[in-house]
């Protein structure tokens, strides 16, 4: 007999399967990945600076992100799920090996939170609000504290 609680568990199985193929895919570079996890009209708050709502704009930003940090990788650690969102806290690590947010390559390892929620659709993706400890990551490559202009020492 297949039960309410049956299908409750499939949908929430099949919501942190999509949440893994999300991270995955950035952890990765395999954005195709991004095909099972998220609607087509996906979107994001904050979006990325330029980039418009949608799986496919999500794709190319995963390609710069991955040439910026190639080795990024984001772990999650806890999944709570509530309705139809899901609130992830993940940790994502790499070495600021290239360029990235108009800071010079250090070399340095990072390891920094992130906190996001995610609205699904069925069992994809629809809207995440995210936020990462990106103070953190300039901190720990040493791009803060930032010199004030014309501070020559």
């Amino acid at each position: 007999m297949h039960t309410m609680t049956d299908t409750r568990d499939a949908l929430q199985a099949a919501r942190l399967a999509a949440l893994h193929q999300f991270y995955g895919a950035l952890s990765t570079g395999d954005a195709t990945r991004l095909d099972e996890a998220l609607t087509a009209d996906w979107d994001e708050e904050p979006r990325n600076q330029g980039q418009d709502p949608g799986r496919e704009p999500m794709k190319q930003f995963i390609a710069a992100v991955r040439q910026a940090l190639p080795d990024l990788t984001i772990e999650i650690k806890d999944v709570v799920f509530g309705d139809d969102k899901a609130a992830v806290r993940a940790e994502m690590r790499g070495t600021h090996s290239q360029d990235f947010f108009g800071v010079a390559a250090t070399g340095k390892p990072y390891a920094i939170r992130l906190h996001e929620f995610h609205a699904f659709e069925g069992s994809q993706i629809a809207y995440t609000w995210h936020m990462e400890d990106w103070f953190g990551f300039l901190n720990q490559t040493g791009a803060w504290p930032v010199k004030p202009a014309g501070d020559e020492q």
